[in-house]
């Protein structure tokens, strides 16, 4: 796509999320509550996606002599979007579905340590001139985001609400989610090629 494109389709790709969102499938249980589920979750996916890709390129950025880390940056700028808006929508989620948001859930308490980790790590290496300070900042993030996802426990929070419902809220789930990715995708060369 062209660059002077890209904005347009963040948007235009933005725009298609939310309305497979609203036209996505309810079921008896939650109702209209069950559409802000689909959008936590395909946040929450994108981020983490975003998260490992951070990882992964800062893994690779320790063992080459790379020119700038714009890359690196636009990746976990456009991560910590998606992952406050993840905790934002959950909470409005939490408080529709449940009346009110449980400070006490781990899952919502990992989701918010990892808003404040990802957005202090931004700061620092952001600031930081030393390659490898950044590389390994990169690394240590991704890291975190996992090991405090996977530990998380869950109170309130179902384990898997799309893996146990019908085939056509999981397959609307599944496409937000691509949907949410690409729209990712697209900010973050939107902002590469902004810097560059």
């Amino acid at each position: 796509m062209n660059h002077k494109k890209l904005p347009a389709g963040v948007i235009l790709s933005l725009i298609t999320g939310i309305l497979l969102v609203l036209l996505a499938p309810e079921d008896k249980v939650l109702g209209p509550v069950l559409k802000l589920i689909y959008l936590h979750g395909a946040l929450v996916n994108t981020g983490l996606f975003l998260f490992s890709v951070l990882g992964l390129l800062s893994l690779i950025s320790l063992f080459r002599n790379s020119p700038g880390f714009s890359l690196l940056f636009a990746i976990e700028k456009t991560a910590i979007i998606f992952w406050v808006a993840a905790t934002v929508t959950g909470n409005i989620t939490s408080w529709l579905a449940w009346g009110g948001i449980f400070w006490g859930e781990p899952r919502l308490q990992a989701m918010i340590i990892i808003s404040l980790i990802s957005i202090s790590i931004y700061l620092i290496s952001s600031a930081s001139e030393n390659p490898r300070t950044i590389s390994f900042l990169g690394i240590g993030l991704a890291l975190s985001v996992w090991i405090l996802i996977v530990r998380a426990g869950r109170i309130m929070h179902p384990d898997n609400p799309f893996g146990v419902s019908e085939s056509s809220i999981r397959i609307f789930f599944v496409v937000i989610t691509l949907v949410f990715v690409m729209t990712s995708i697209l900010a973050v060369r939107w902002q590469y090629l902004e810097k560059g």
